[in-house]
């Protein structure tokens, strides 16, 4: 305890030491900016070492979707790839990728007819002739090869000693297989083995090179199971998918005891594992899977969607019931198997996100941190805003960091591996909010916390040496470094991926008493001798480690924080709600590396001798973990907030800070814009105090001009039959009043996250018109529509000078629960002043009680001149004559 409190105080010291103050000279060269050109456009990216041709320098290829590979020796960032051999543009055997049994070089449409194996050992043990099994012609009738090879898989055979790749052959209705290839050379060329694993013959669809009956004469079931007919399992047309999987997405991989497994499967019917024969690289058909419902021994017969085992396609180790779920992975990290699955669909905007779970055993059984299974009992779907399922730990969803130019979104259908040096990495291709549906290939290193659960590092890996084992048994971060500004990432489920939506930092302090404040507040322990380190915030404990790290596109050192509350936090649903197994990400940038970036990256209203013509907006939000602030030297012309009292002359100084770092850069300004008047304060009430209002019926009493340059206020409570989300306030902003001349809206905003663009055409969740928006609000959607009846909302309107309307509400639950929504838009023409005015529907708005500060007025029956003058609630003297409700001597009444 000595020790400790020793150790608190002298961090209390360094943390209390006097700032010190930067110049320009002290940020010279304090960091660069990076690009990178060359990296690699590969989908469903799987990831080989070959440490086998030149074991002293070995070289890194990734092969994916289509052909798409990429090769290489860059081992310290994994950021510049080079492209080697043909792709499916390629019509020709030039360069091919492939050749045939003869070894001639053939196209790769031209690959998939003949095999090279022709007998194996049946599932008695018994030789027996082995095919000849032509993938291509199982493919659907119609199918074509190209832009149908899908997810390959790569791995050294130590048995064979040649590399095999296993390569999915989809097939529209599940007309689908599994085939090896085998070469002495990682790049080829690549020679058909023969077949590991078909789908879809249940004899409906006829296939390009047999017929539709009796299909499944043409597949290895007979091999496999000794099947003289067609199982009755299998003879489901097409619910196919209800129960069995479409044979793609294989893994190939070794246990500790150099066992060869492979799963597969993709939606449908859940993901399966198979055992290989290492000898010939194809299935093992001496090994034999049981048939098991529920994890327990059945009889054959109808399909049974809770199958866990299979003869044919082996056992079940993770989903089922359709839920999504694809491009399964293996990897042995640290004492346990990860099974790394992709969840949602693929594109921009398809939640397409990677989940993990991990078993003591190759085959499973497979679960996350609340220990529940990978294998889905029932259809719920599991991802996106609307999920119901939050089964898997989520790796990381959408991010963006400030350096970089757009926000990863829809990462997935990743492989993983460990170096010879100890460290993890996952490989995934990403798609970016500024690319479309253009993707690429990224690489995290991967770090297990104190409970032996895997996090991801928040950058891409660059040279960094340390290991798991270096985390467990050293502390390579002392405690002093710890403490400092922070920027803060949580990565929560639930998140609205249709919209591309992804996470932002927030500033936190690690303070050397063990607390966390700033937009987070919570405490932090250290492990004393690792770098493991425990972030407690709002109650829940995050697990994680110390990493050193450099963030992406700059050369900026950092303290990296990566976290899993693997073992705390709350299972409710719902975004904000649901803490267990959550990913957080916490950085700690170089201090005067972090200043500079700001100090050349913020956007400043004006240069050093600017005559202000109309009041700046001073930007305060700080980059990289700084804060930024404004010091006005009078108050009187143009105050630290940057309204404008007065005209003349004045010093505005900008103070950038991190860390007990400071920099000032000093602007001397001429003011000669207007003076700011204070807002007005407005409260609004709905013509129709009811909640029975059909749409674009019930407005507001008043319409509200404002100016540009201006802003206004609204208070008033919400109230609503709560019998959905937009039966509450709307605002309104026109060119006028409705039915006056020139009429048009510029937008309608809905209090639940939604608007539309009337004028402009278009709506905040598809944006058609490319309107210059933006919105952001901090719901609890599933207690939004009680959240919102009865609420108290305040509401700021600014319309500002550059053509900008912005709307920040402030909304207090009846619960006292506090939600901030925000909304701004660029108008599409040039406008003077905008017209403002509210609507509901199923609801109402009165304000009245805020401005008389009572629910129930008194009521004036009795007028004397003794009681002093009236005043309406606009602040306007009224006489005696005035009805409604009226200010005497600072208190309210409402006359009749």
């Amino acid at each position: 305890m000595k020790n400790l409190l020793l150790t608190i105080l002298a961090l209390s010291a360094i943390s209390a030491s006097a700032q010190t103050n930067l110049t320009d000279a002290d940020l010279q060269g304090a960091y660069s900016a990076r690009q990178y050109n060359k990296r690699v456009v590969c989908h469903d990216p799987s990831i080989v070492i070959d440490d086998i041709s030149n074991p002293s320098s070995p070289t890194y290829y990734i092969y994916g979707s289509h052909l798409g590979k990429g090769k290489t020796t860059a081992d310290k960032n994994y950021q510049e790839w080079t492209v080697f051999k043909a792709d499916e543009e390629n019509a020709t055997a030039t360069n091919s990728l492939f050749c045939n049994t003869g070894g001639v070089l053939v196209n790769y449409s031209q690959a998939y007819s003949t095999h090279a194996i022709t007998s194996v050992k049946d599932y008695t043990g018994k030789n027996v002739t082995f095919g000849n099994f032509d993938a291509h012609g199982w493919q659907k009738k119609g199918n074509t090869v190209k832009g149908m090879q899908w997810a390959p898989d790569v791995i050294y055979n130590k048995t064979m000693k040649k590399w095999c790749m296993y390569m999915s052959l989809n097939g529209d209705n599940w007309c689908s297989s599994i085939v090896c290839f085998t070469s002495d050379n990682i790049e080829g060329p690549w020679k058909y083995q023969g077949p590991v694993v078909f789908s879809g013959f249940f004899g409906k669809y006829a296939h390009n090179s047999y017929a539709a009956a009796n299909d499944w004469k043409n597949t290895d079931l007979a091999i496999a199971t000794g099947a003289t007919s067609l199982p009755e399992r299998y003879n489901v047309g097409d619910k196919w998918g209800t129960f069995w999987p479409n044979c793609i997405d294989p893994c190939v991989f070794y246990d500790d005891n150099d066992n060869l497994w492979m799963s597969y499967g993709s939606w449908s019917g859940g993901i399966f594992m198979l055992k290989l024969d290492a000898t010939n690289g194809l299935r093992d058909y001496t090994y034999q899977f049981p048939y098991e419902v529920n994890g327990k021994a059945a009889t054959q017969g109808a399909a049974n969607a809770n199958t866990t085992s299979d003869p044919y396609f082996g056992k079940k180790i993770a989903g089922g019931y359709y839920v999504s779920g694809e491009a399964s992975y293996v990897e042995k990290i640290g004492s346990h198997y990860f099974l790394f699955m992709s969840y949602g669909e693929l594109i921009s905007t398809g939640g397409y996100q990677m989940r993990v779970f991990r078993s003591d055993n190759p085959e499973g059984p497979y679960v996350d941190c609340n220990g529940t299974s990978a294998i889905a009992k029932r259809y719920l779907l599991n991802y996106g805003a609307k999920t119901a399922d939050n089964r898997g730990v989520l790796l990381f969803g959408g991010y963006k960091w400030n350096p970089m130019s757009g926000a990863e979104i829809a990462q997935g259908h990743n492989s993983a591996f460990t170096d010879k040096q100890g460290r993890s990495f996952v490989v995934y291709h990403s798609r970016f909010t500024n690319k479309g549906e253009g993707h690429e290939v990224r690489v995290h290193q991967l770090f297990l916390n104190d409970e032996g659960w895997i996090m991801a590092a928040p950058f891409e890996f660059d040279g960094e040496t340390i290991t798991n084992n270096d985390i467990a048994t050293k502390a390579s971060i002392a405690d002093s470094e710890i403490t400092g500004d922070y920027q803060f990432m949580r990565h929560e489920y639930g998140q609205d991926t249709e919209n591309k939506a992804y996470e932002t930092a927030v500033n936190i302090r690690l303070n050397a008493d063990g607390t966390i404040t700033g937009s987070e507040e919570g405490t932090w322990e250290r492990t004393a001798g690792t770098d493991y380190i425990h972030l407690t915030i709002n109650g829940v404990v995050y697990r994680g480690v110390l990493v050193r790290q450099t963030i992406d596109y700059t050369n900026i050192p950092a303290i990296a924080i990566a976290a899993l509350s693997s073992s705390s936090g709350s299972t409710t649903l719902g975004q904000k709600s649901y803490t267990k197994q959550q990913q957080v990400w916490a950085v700690k940038a170089d201090a005067k590396a972090a200043i500079k970036y700001t100090a050349n990256k913020i956007n400043l209203p004006f240069d050093d001798g600017t005559v202000l013509e109309e009041a700046p907006v001073l930007p305060t939000e700080g980059l990289l973990g700084t804060n930024v602030s404004w010091k006005s030297s009078n108050e009187s012309i143009l105050t630290s907030d940057g309204i404008v009292k007065g005209q003349g002359e004045v010093t505005m100084t900008m103070v950038i800070s991190k860390d007990n770092y400071v920099y000032t850069k000093d602007f001397t300004l001429n003011v000669e814009a207007d003076v700011v008047a204070d807002a007005p304060v407005y409260y609004p009430e709905s013509m129709e105090k009811n909640t029975n209002a059909a749409f674009w019926v019930n407005f507001s009493k008043d319409y509200y001009n404002l100016k540009k340059g201006s802003k206004a206020e609204f208070k008033f409570y919400n109230y609503s039959n709560k019998k959905a989300n937009w039966n509450n306030w709307c605002l309104v902003a026109a060119t006028a009043e409705r039915g006056a001349e020139g009429y048009s809206e510029h937008f309608a905003l809905r209090a639940d996250n939604y608007g539309w663009f009337a004028a402009a055409g278009g709506n905040t969740a598809e944006n058609t018109s490319n309107i210059d928006f933006t919105m952001q609000s901090e719901y609890n959607w599933d207690t939004f529509k009680d959240d919102m009846d009865g609420s108290l909302v305040d509401m700021n309107v600014e319309f500002t000078t550059g053509n900008v309307v912005k709307v920040v509400s402030t909304i207090t639950t009846k619960a006292k629960k506090v939600y901030n929504y925000s909304f701004s838009m660029k108008l599409v023409e040039n406008q003077s002043n905008v017209t403002l005015f509210f609507v509901n529907e199923g609801s109402y708005i009165d304000g009245s009680s805020i401005a008389t500060g009572i629910k129930t007025p008194m009521v004036i029956n009795k007028k004397t001149e003794s009681e002093g003058k009236w005043y309406n609630l606009n602040g306007q003297q009224v006489d005696r004559s005035y009805k409604g409700i009226v200010v005497v001597n600072g208190r309210k009444f409402l006359n009749k």
